[in-house]
């Protein structure tokens, strides 16, 4: 795995894009964070082990911060609430945040069900880090992004 690309202090500065990082792995959310908060675009604004309790944070969040983009990494199977039932009450309450679904499984019929729940992204888990730091970048800048470490779905 690469380290986390610098990006030079002369590259325009913009509000950073907040990341909550949503999966009951804590060694996948721990590397995450890491890229995450290793980016100069991006920060990470928290860490969750299921979807039981996101609504609340991301309303939280919400109230904190309302000018900067959030975008949530959301894991496609743990404990508790059904994350694809938790992504469509997220995106009924609130549209502009952008949530990611990840799944160590490269299942099509998983993508088009997140993608139809609102998602605006999906990837593998197997990605390298980069990979997924690109993509909340290019849906931080409103762009849809369906990838998986097969190929990209687009």
């Amino acid at each position: 795995m690469a380290p986390p690309r610098k990006i030079p202090a002369s590259e325009p500065t913009a509000a950073k894009t907040r990341v909550l990082c949503v999966d009951d792995n804590f060694d996948m959310t721990a590397v995450m964070k890491i890229f995450i908060d290793a980016d100069p675009q991006m920060c990470c604004v928290g860490c969750l082990s299921s979807a039981d309790k996101l609504l609340k944070e991301v309303t939280r969040l919400i109230k904190d911060d309302d000018s900067s983009p959030l975008v949530v990494l959301l894991d496609a199977n743990m404990p508790g609430k059904v994350p694809i039932v938790a992504l469509m009450e997220l995106t009924s309450a609130f549209p502009e945040v952008k949530v990611i679904v990840c799944s160590g499984q490269e299942d099509e019929g998983l993508i088009n069900q997140a993608m139809q729940a609102g998602a605006w992204g999906c990837l593998s888990k197997r990605d390298d880090p980069e990979a997924i730091l690109e993509a909340v970048r290019q849906i931080a800048a409103g762009k849809s992004w369906a990838r998986t470490a097969a190929k990209p779905y687009q």
